[in-house]
């Protein structure tokens, strides 16, 4: 089952304007081998807005995050809690959950319907503990 990223409106334009005024601005002055630098980096950025989502396949998660791949093993998740830390992470919103493996392994993630996502998890492993936000 594929769980696209939420994804916010103010990243929604950071992202696509960096893309866009990045590859126009050099275009707009005739500057082409910089316009097409440009592209590519741009392409490269909207690679991480399209490809940004969370598969359950078995007992596995698996992050896509434009190039970047991660797997997470279900069965060893301990905790599942509601964040909205700005940290580094495969999401395109604030608004996260984290998942917490091990000792040190957390991943920040935003799935668009949460409680689906969390569901499906939770079938798998019913030991998973939750944070009281997340329980309706």
């Amino acid at each position: 089952m594929y769980f696209p990223s939420k994804k916010d409106k103010w990243l929604t334009i950071v992202i696509w304007g960096i893309a866009l005024l990045g590859f126009l601005t050099p275009l707009i002055k005739a500057q082409l081998m910089a316009a097409l630098i440009m592209l590519f980096l741009g392409l490269f950025l909207l690679w991480f807005w399209f490809k940004t989502g969370y598969k359950i396949e078995g007992e596995k998660i698996k992050i896509y995050y434009g190039p970047i791949r991660q797997t997470i093993k279900i069965n060893e998740i301990e905790v599942i809690i509601k964040s909205k830390a700005p940290l580094t992470a495969p999401a395109l919103s604030m608004d996260r959950i984290q998942i917490r493996c091990g000792k040190y392994d957390i991943f920040s993630i935003s799935p668009v319907d949460q409680d689906q996502f969390i569901k499906a998890i939770t079938e798998i492993n019913p030991d998973i503990s939750l944070d009281t936000r997340l329980l309706k």
